[in-house]
């Protein structure tokens, strides 16, 4: 895993008296242990990175002066001004810059991790990186950087409460990129005293950028100067520019230096919380929890009829050492419905019609937990809706840290439905972790969310899967044949070739092409991931690094957890390869994932498979049906070898 040493965002803790149209505000930023201990006597080597997100509204903050330690916390006093004036800000400020706003952070860019325009350019020529097309290197180190002929601009003025949004809520970038929208120039004119968004491609695996304003003849870039590794993976990489001059300014670039990022060991979380096994597990993890559920599931202590078993303990190590939990229950899977009435027609009791199911569904067991007990709760089933809002209210007072469910569901096997997946997005929302004690797998896995998509996967493989650069790849459940099976082998061997071994390959985990997708990038040592669906004619492969499931009837949605790939392949493939193109590009022309370069290979040999439906495109995009970004942004091909080519002409990469 690598990443930027910084501190986290800092907010303002204090408003000052403004000077003229900028306001001067406090902040503060928290300092870790480990963070003050990496910087000690070099914080002269401290760089104050502004939000992105505020950076592209086009309001500008910076220092003013150095900053003041005091132990854990770092005071600095910073400028805000509405420094686009296009994007009209400026009525909107005072109101915005109010105490808690975070506003960025403090990233410590050390001289000696600092490249030589020697190492960068072997680094971009080793594939390690990937910068703009056009950059320039100088003899100093500086990496010149030249942005895509696009601007961002905003579909109407902003109210103050989008404006609002963007700033403060969690999904506030979300709403953003639905705001500003990409308009293609032959030129970017940045205007006399004015400002504007624009963006390049950049990919960043294991270092760190630092833009930095050397001369602002051509431009001068907003404070937001940071990009970081593994977070810089796309065609939009931001860049805001003003011009600080009274004459007109054609094509800005920025210079940047790059830097070496900080390696971490990646650490493994077990079910029970703690980072390393406990005593008490003397056989493998999964074998040791399942010899749990066993002995607990056939506890005498359960009432009969309710096996859904709940248990809840604050020793795990006991546990795994024959103790009891704190907590162990039994529940109906139909639990009954309070809002029906009893039929008056029949002869049973009135009062004892639902009394023995809402009994046994047991709605409250929890509350006996201490608060802040930070309990580990095991269940035999996927939470139910009414052990989904206990386990909520019990999550709210810290009762419970981490869920362990042995069975995804007792109708669909290992299936997950759509309400199983909201339920997991309210487990995340809430600070509760999931962990999975798959029987299929033989394995323990927890849920793990990457941007607002979640997948199972092992302890040890959290961070590779949250930084891996991952590749959808489509096809059929039909076998290949041997050329279509070195096509495969040699198209995945061509994406690692460009971007490095840090990638992913995520497909519909079947048999066929995808099975040797899987095979192929396990070959290369890449991670792979699958996203299984409830289906009567295939298998899923057991050899996902990385896995979500979805019941048949979730279908539509399971394409929502392709949004983590940044780009799409489509190898040959039936109908539902088919409906995956369809929803991949509405997608793009909705703006619900980020428009991306599509590849349509056909590695049959005979006459070429996707003619008919590069037809069809050609015809839609000459009738105004089709984005003609869309269609200038697909390649069909019989040949692996191009698409590294094509990769790189679309992305603008050098």
């Amino acid at each position: 895993m690598y990443a930027t040493p910084e501190t986290d965002d800092g907010w303002i803790t204090a408003i000052r008296e403004p000077d003229g149209e900028t306001l001067v505000v406090e902040a503060r930023f928290a300092l870790p242990r480990r963070f003050r201990d990496l910087v000690r006597g070099r914080e002269s080597e401290l760089v104050f990175a502004a939000r992105s997100r505020l950076a592209r509204l086009g309001i500008n903050i910076t220092p003013l002066g150095e900053p003041v330690f005091n132990g854990r916390v770092c005071d600095l006093r910073l400028s805000v001004v509405a420094a686009i004036r296009a994007y009209g800000m400026a009525e909107h400020l005072e109101r915005l810059i109010t105490p808690g706003l975070r506003v960025g952070r403090l990233v410590y860019c050390p001289r000696d991790t600092r490249l030589s325009s020697t190492e960068i350019h072997g680094l971009i020529q080793d594939n390690q990186i990937q910068v703009p097309a056009g950059f320039s290197l100088d003899a100093h180190g500086y990496l010149i950087l030249r942005p895509q002929q696009q601007l961002f601009r905003f579909r109407k003025p902003l109210t103050f409460q989008e404006v609002n949004a963007v700033a403060y809520h969690a999904d506030g970038k979300e709403l953003l990129n639905r705001l500003q929208v990409r308009t293609m120039v032959d030129n970017i004119e940045l205007p006399p005293n004015d400002g504007l968004v624009t963006a390049c491609s950049m990919f960043l695996h294991r270092h760190y950028v630092v833009l930095q304003n050397l001369d602002d003849s051509l431009g001068f870039h907003l404070q937001a100067t940071v990009l970081d590794p593994v977070s810089t993976r796309g065609t939009n990489i931001y860049l805001e520019f003003i011009n600080r001059s009274d004459q007109l300014i054609v094509n800005p670039t920025v210079a940047a230096t790059v830097h070496e990022a900080v390696h971490s060991e990646p650490q493994r979380h077990y079910w029970h919380g703690g980072p390393k096994p406990l005593p008490a597990a003397a056989e493998p993890e999964y074998r040791s929890l399942s010899q749990v559920f066993d002995r607990l599931e056939g506890s005498p202590l359960l009432v009969p009829g309710c096996h859904r078993l709940m248990a809840a303990t604050t020793d795990p190590a006991a546990l795994l050492a024959g103790g009891m939990p704190e907590l162990l229950c039994g529940r109906s899977d139909n639990p009954g419905n309070p809002r029906v009435q009893p039929d008056p027609q029949s002869d049973a009791d009135p009062s004892s019609v639902l009394d023995e199911p809402i009994d046994c569904a047991g709605t409250g067991p929890l509350a006996d937990l201490p608060d802040g007990a930070g309990a580990t709760l095991l269940l035999g089933y996927f939470p139910n809706l009414i052990e989904h809002t206990e386990i909520c209210a019990a999550a709210l007072r810290r009762q419970i840290a981490r869920i362990v469910f042995r069975r995804a569901s007792f109708e669909h096997g290992v299936f997950l439905s759509d309400r199983d997946h909201g339920r997991l997005a309210d487990y995340e929302g809430l600070g509760v972790e999931v962990y999975w004690c798959n029987e299929a797998r033989g394995h323990v896995v927890r849920h793990v969310f990457r941007g607002l998509r979640g997948y199972f996967t092992a302890p040890d493989m959290v961070d590779r899967f949250r930084s891996t650069l991952v590749f959808a790849i489509y096809g059929s459940i039909k076998p290949l044949s041997e050329p279509e099976i070195a096509c495969t082998e040699r198209l995945i061997t061509n994406l690692r070739g460009l971007f490095g071994s840090d990638i992913g390959i995520l497909t519909g985990g079947g048999p066929g092409s995808m099975q040797q997708v899987t095979a192929t990038a396990h070959r290369l040592g890449l991670m792979v991931g699958s996203s299984f669906i409830e289906t009567m004619d295939q298998e899923t492969n057991k050899s996902a690094d990385f896995y979500q499931t979805f019941q048949a009837r979730s279908r539509q949605s399971r394409q929502r957890w392709f949004e983590i790939a940044s780009f799409h392949l489509f190898l040959i493939g039936g109908v539902g390869t088919l409906e995956e193109i369809g929803l991949t590009l509405t997608d793009m022309k909705l703006g619900v994932i980020e428009s991306s370069p599509i590849v349509f290979l056909d590695s049959s040999g005979g006459d070429f498979y996707w003619q008919g439906l590069k037809d069809q495109f050609t015809r839609m995009a000459r009738a105004g049906r089709m984005p003609t970004s869309l269609l200038d942004n697909i390649l069909m091909t019989a040949d692996p070898d191009e698409v590294p080519r094509f990769y790189k002409k679309a992305l603008r990469l050098g």
